[in-house]
């Protein structure tokens, strides 16, 4: 029969054993890139610092995250970017986890943006108008306040191969006036992916590789004569 103080030693190695175990089992799953927020990039303060908020399309879903528009855009201009789009989100619409542009607000809201990209949405276009307007009025109001020396972008929304329907301009009406009351440059880009069934995923929403780089494109082209980035 073990002694007293070989029960002991098994014990410990026992314990051990165990918290070792936990140390290495596996941590749950993160979502897929498509359907999750990607981390914030390291802080890089010789260069400008720029968070995108968004939908899944600035996220990139189903492309690469350096495919992703906002991630372009960055790399054009020599920025280091936090895109904290969230897929399915809006200014009132939740996204896949529940949060909806509010979330990503707050988040932005404790980093130091030289510049903030931040997309209308196809996501509100069946929301209540009102409660578009309320919520992109006091978002763009906080980012303001916080920020006030940061560049704020503003973009119409990303649409898919098809024509969108009239309550999209609706949508992109609201956030334009959220921008422009609080200084901010918004660009109208129109729908460069409409009638390009080849720049779209197989959903006909999602750009492809191809046509994410399109719509930066496009965001260039709007931005160049403005010269808001210098």
């Amino acid at each position: 029969m073990p002694t007293r103080s070989r029960l002991i030693a098994l014990v410990a190695v026992a314990t051990a054993a165990i918290a070792l175990a936990g140390c290495s089992a596996a941590a749950p799953a993160r979502p897929v890139a498509a359907e999750g927020t990607p981390a914030a990039a390291p802080a890089d303060r010789a260069r400008p610092q720029v968070i995108a908020i968004g939908d899944s399309i600035a996220f990139g879903k189903g492309v690469l995250p350096d495919e992703a528009w906002p991630a372009l855009i960055a790399t054009q201009h020599g920025w280091t970017l936090t895109n904290l789009a969230v897929s399915g989100s809006g200014f009132v619409k939740s996204g896949w986890n529940g949060d909806t542009y509010r979330q990503q607000v707050d988040t932005a809201l404790g980093l130091h943006p030289d510049y903030i990209l931040i997309a209308a949405t196809r996501n509100d276009r069946t929301e209540d108008p009102e409660l578009v307007t309320s919520s992109a009025d006091e978002l763009l109001g906080e980012l303001r306040d916080t920020f006030p020396r940061a560049r704020i972008i503003g973009i119409t929304t990303v649409w898919g191969a098809d024509q969108p329907p009239a309550t999209v301009a609706v949508v992109d009406g609201i956030v334009k006036k959220a921008v422009t009351d609080v200084g901010g440059t918004f660009l109208d880009i129109g729908y460069p992916l409409a009638g390009h069934p080849e720049l779209v995923q197989a959903d006909g929403i999602h750009p492809n590789a191809a046509g994410e780089r399109i719509v930066a494109k496009t965001i260039e082209d709007r931005l160049a004569p403005l010269d808001v980035t210098s």
